[in-house]
């Protein structure tokens, strides 16, 4: 019997203005290529990930920008989500899921909840771990089955197929409202961590209906399958699976857009540029006002079509302030940087190069535990 899979069903330049000056002093770094502290030189080689360390004056404010160009479409490269501890609950700082990873990159992930849960959307090689807690499109990274990277609003629209019978599903791997429909895999844990209501249980084995019982209590996930759990009005469409026992049950999913499969995806938190125009709010979801300097880490693409990640370190006058979110903006469409999305920041603000972080986390320089991250893989 084959085990229940999730798939995809169809799957710089510078800104000369008295207003907004920027003054930058670069460094820049390549695979492979040795560090040095000061003074470094590096080789012009082609090369799928570009370094580079950036200390700018921006509005009068000293800033330091760390900036990773990561060309998707180079067959040896592989960008993708990391979990923490490779599941949906949990913490674990962005360096060690880099070198859990053998990653020569990487930056802090999307937000999170207060238990480490992604906020919403995560694929990892066509896997679909996570949606968000509503149908409504949202801002991802996506990486598309022809190695072509987007940064787009993406829903998810989950099916469960058992015998000829289809039908939609509210998501997966996150807590149910009163009136849903959500399965639970591996990935989530050990149970699906309902307690205190009553839901109606599923339990599928090695993709197969194995037993079905209603609980007021959490219910163990089998390693090798699923639950599907339904809360309040939508219990009644899983009560007739009493006939369904034994029967192969399966779960997939399709995105719109389709991107041509997808084979990695990560949602950010909102719109930071979007085809070339500023479209961040004073008040965003997650952070509240974006008017405050703060560190900041954002995924976007240049006009390339090169994978951007880029972090501005905070809260430390003398090295680095922070910027707005409209600073911010404006910072990246000086550098060609079109569509870039908000990743968590602040404290999280995290990046690592070839084995060491290369920014300060603006907590007495100690790396944030976080939920996940946005690593880079060479495979020399």
């Amino acid at each position: 019997m084959k085990k229940v899979i999730l798939t995809a069903g169809i799957i710089g330049i510078i800104l000369f203005s008295a207003a907004f000056l920027f003054i930058p002093k670069e460094k820049k770094d390549e695979i492979k290529l040795k560090h040095e502290d000061k003074g470094r030189e590096i080789e012009e080689i082609p090369n799928p990930v570009i370094y580079k360390q950036f200390d700018e004056v921006i509005n009068g404010n000293i800033q330091r920008i760390n900036m990773l160009e990561v060309n998707v479409q180079d067959s040896r490269i592989k960008l993708l989500p990391v979990l923490s501890q490779d599941s949906i609950f949990g913490f674990e700082t962005t360096s060690s899921m880099a070198a859990r990873k053998e990653a020569v990159a990487a930056i802090n992930g999307g937000f999170f909840y207060p238990y480490g849960q992604p906020s919403g959307l995560v694929v990892i090689d066509g896997k679909l771990l996570s949606t968000a807690r509503d149908s409504s499109a949202r801002p991802a990274f996506v990486v598309n089955g022809n190695r072509e990277f987007h940064i787009s609003n993406v829903s998810v629209q989950v099916i469960v197929k058992i015998e000829n019978i289809s039908f939609y599903i509210d998501g997966i791997n996150r807590e149910p409202g009163n009136d849903e429909i959500i399965v639970f895999t591996p990935d989530y844990g050990l149970t699906t961590r309902i307690n205190g209501r009553t839901s109606l249980n599923v339990v599928a084995e090695d993709n197969v209906v194995s037993h079905i019982v209603s609980s007021d209590e959490e219910v163990s996930i089998p390693r090798a399958g699923i639950v599907i759990v339904a809360t309040g009005e939508r219990i009644s469409a899983l009560k007739e699976w009493s006939g369904y026992m034994g029967k192969e049950v399966n779960i997939y999913y399709t995105t719109i857009p389709s991107f041509n499969g997808v084979s990695q995806a990560m949602e950010g938190g909102f719109w930071v540029v979007k085809d070339g125009r500023v479209v961040i709010k004073e008040r965003e979801v997650w952070v509240g006002l974006t008017t405050n300097r703060e560190p900041r880490s954002v995924i976007g693409i240049n006009e390339e079509g090169k994978a951007i990640l880029l972090t501005v370190d905070g809260r430390q006058p003398g090295y680095s302030i922070g910027l707005t979110g409209d600073e911010l903006a404006r910072y990246l469409l000086s550098l060609g940087i079109n569509n870039a999305i908000m990743l968590d920041g602040g404290a999280s603000t995290t990046m690592v190069w070839d084995g060491r972080i290369v920014n300060r986390p603006s907590y007495r320089g100690i790396e944030r535990m976080v939920g996940g991250a946005i690593v880079v893989q060479f495979d020399k």
